[in-house]
């Protein structure tokens, strides 16, 4: 699974260039640039706690859930990605890529908590 989503995630970044330009690494400084990045480390930070505690609840009633938080976890990283990739001009993208990975994200949390809920209660 984990394959497929790179392949993909390789194949969005490939068909999105717009232009090729250098990358501007001056603008990591900017608090909006700086906020993405933190946004990102937390998001690998989840996504660590997230799959050992999958390891925990595996084969339980719970491991549904938690696998939507691990996936989600990883559309969260991949649009920070994207935003970061894209505001310090590695490429500029035509559409909204990071939107359409925060919609998938939060669809992702939802899902993830609705099955929680249907085990819990």
């Amino acid at each position: 699974m984990m394959r497929k989503l790179l392949i993909t995630v390789a194949a969005i970044v490939l068909l999105s260039f717009d232009r090729a330009a250098a990358a501007d690494f001056s603008s990591l400084a900017q608090i909006p640039v700086m906020l993405n990045l933190i946004i990102l480390i937390g998001a690998a930070a989840c996504f660590g706690v997230a799959i050992k505690l999958l390891g925990l609840v595996r084969g339980g009633a719970l491991a549904r859930g938690w696998q939507m938080f691990v996936v989600s976890f990883i559309t969260l990283a991949a649009g920070q990605v994207f935003v970061l990739a894209e505001k310090l001009g590695f490429f500029a993208i035509t559409f909204d890529v990071a939107g359409i990975m925060y919609l998938a994200t939060v669809a992702l949390w939802f899902t993830g908590l609705f099955q929680t809920r249907k085990v819990l209660g």
